[in-house]
């Protein structure tokens, strides 16, 4: 599954972590996390205690290990294969994918997830996830202020 990169605001990538309520205790799954800016907020300033992501792109993985320091780990392959081993492993997930893709991950997050996993995706949604929240965010970008829907969710 292919989507193409565009980068998470800042202001979204907190905000998603903060509607899920990331801390030091838990163990966030970014699903295509691209350069790992995400992680990379969620163990600088949630303090998680793990930030794992997957990312197909092998342009993409080894620019978010450039400035990394080994604060978070992103694995090199196919989501629809990963996604299984992985999501089990996590209690928050978080993406920026796309309606079909979401659409195909779904089932994965449902049949593997444990009970309580938090996920928060950036403007498109996971049709039949129990929905607890959405949140706007405006963000400053190159083209001026955009603005994202964060959808919080609970299994």
């Amino acid at each position: 599954m292919l989507v193409p990169f565009v980068p998470t605001p800042d202001e979204v990538a907190r905000e998603m972590l903060k509607c899920v309520k990331a801390g030091e205790d838990d163990i966030v799954l970014d699903l295509g996390a691209g350069i790992g800016k995400i992680l990379k907020i969620a163990k600088e300033e949630f303090r998680v205690k793990i930030a794992i992501g997957v990312e197909i792109d092998r342009k993409l993985c080894r620019e978010a290990y450039k400035d990394n320091n080994r604060e978070f780990e992103i694995i090199c392959g196919d989501l629809l294969t990963l996604a299984p081993i992985l999501i089990p492993k996590a209690n928050i997930l978080v993406s920026y994918l796309s309606t079909r893709s979401n659409e195909l991950l779904e089932p994965l997050i449902i049949q593997n997830g444990r009970r309580g996993l938090r996920v928060a995706s950036n403007d498109f949604q996971y049709p039949n996830l129990k929905l607890i929240e959405t949140r706007k965010v405006v963000a400053n970008g190159i083209l001026g202020p955009t603005e994202h829907i964060v959808y919080c969710y609970q299994l």
